[in-house]
């Protein structure tokens, strides 16, 4: 193999399931990466992945890739439970590396990948995709500019497929809808409020057919106070029938201010295709539908053999970053990852006891 070109970046990816692959995929079409590794524990699925998105070099073994010369940055991909192992080789070996929301299932784990990234003052960052849709990004932008004045309160929610979510039980029975999908929805709240840090939360979650099949709630329902007063009502629901129209998720945002608003309706009703042949779903391809909502996959599209949306910006924007050395006003570092899961397992906490739990 010819070596790298000086001015291109290598990049590993760890994880060959669903985000995993169209990491690498989209990887594979940036102008500035010289070389592509692929990596999973299933050799398998290491190989096919290596094979389909013509990578430069492929293993079982994270500690086989990530020491080699080529490799100048790392994406951690791997099942939610397992990010640990990944994250920490990299960082040991000096490499940037973006970590797949959420940052970890535990706070341990977080606390040992981002003490190991600060000890080793090594670039990380967290993959929280939603940020590069551009209806919340315009709400950062709005908020940015004071068109809204100081945030008083909010209003949020994010509802699942169930066949979405018995995928993630499947693979991490450890998360929850919290520290999974909520995930989403935390972040851009203190995204958007910052650098009002949240306070305190109280919580109540529902019991049905997955807390059946899985012994996890449902639905949850919180109520965050903030920094300063700011109040938040956000929600998360694994619910939705695995036969509903959106592929992955639909998600509702408002935000109330002293001098304005901003409502944002993510339901992916403005396109809607009915067809007699059934339309797997690109999340859960064991799915298929007869009607669904073009551009209800949060991570983006295929169209014409290219991909679009907010997983291809975020992943030219840590390529970027990490090639020029310069910040990304969007992406966001580990330490934001850390403290969204802290405000998701207080969530749990606050379920399970029935209390208003502090958020430590």
């Amino acid at each position: 193999m010819a070596p790298v070109d000086p001015g291109k970046l290598g990049v590993l990816v760890v994880g060959a399931g669903t985000i995993g692959t169209l990491r690498a995929k989209i990887l594979r079409r940036h102008p500035s990466v010289g070389f592509l590794g692929v990596c999973d524990v299933d050799e398998a699925k290491a190989r096919r992945l290596a094979e389909d998105c013509g990578a430069d070099a492929w293993s079982a073994d994270v500690d086989e890739l990530v020491g080699r010369p080529e490799v100048g940055a790392v994406i951690v991909a791997t099942t939610e439970n397992a990010h640990l192992g990944p994250a920490l080789a990299a960082i040991a070996e000096g490499r940037p590396t973006l970590v797949e929301k959420p940052f970890a299932v535990s706070p341990e784990d977080a606390a040992k990948i981002l003490g190991a990234a600060e000890d080793r003052r090594v670039p990380l960052f967290t993959g929280f995709t939603q940020r590069f849709r551009r209806p919340f990004l315009a709400m950062k932008e709005h908020v940015a500019q004071g068109y809204v004045g100081e945030v008083t309160s909010a209003r949020a929610s994010i509802y699942l497929t169930r066949a979405v979510a018995r995928a993630v039980m499947s693979r991490a029975p450890e998360t929850t809808p919290s520290i999974n999908t909520l995930t989403y929805v935390v972040d851009l709240l203190l995204w958007y409020l910052a650098p009002r840090r949240p306070m305190s939360v109280r919580a109540a979650g529902s019991r049905g057919a997955m807390h059946e099949e899985f012994g996890v709630v449902d639905a949850t329902w919180a109520l965050l106070e903030m920094e300063g007063g700011a109040v938040a009502s956000i929600g998360v629901s694994w619910e939705l029938p695995e036969h509903w129209p959106a592929y992955v998720a639909s998600m509702d945002f408002d935000l109330l201010g002293r001098d304005g608003s901003i409502r944002v309706r993510d339901d992916h009703g403005e396109v809607v295709v009915g067809a007699s042949l059934p339309i797997p779903s690109p999340y859960t391809p064991d799915v298929s539908m007869h009607v669904v909502m073009p551009g209800s996959a949060m991570p983006g599209d295929w169209a014409l053999g290219e991909y679009f949306g907010a997983m291809k910006d975020e992943t030219y924007a840590f390529v970027d970053t990490v090639s020029t050395g310069r910040p990304h006003p969007i992406l966001p570092d580990g330490g934001q990852g850390e403290r969204v899961l802290h405000v998701c397992r207080a969530i749990d906490d606050a379920v399970a006891s029935g209390e208003t739990v502090p958020v430590e």
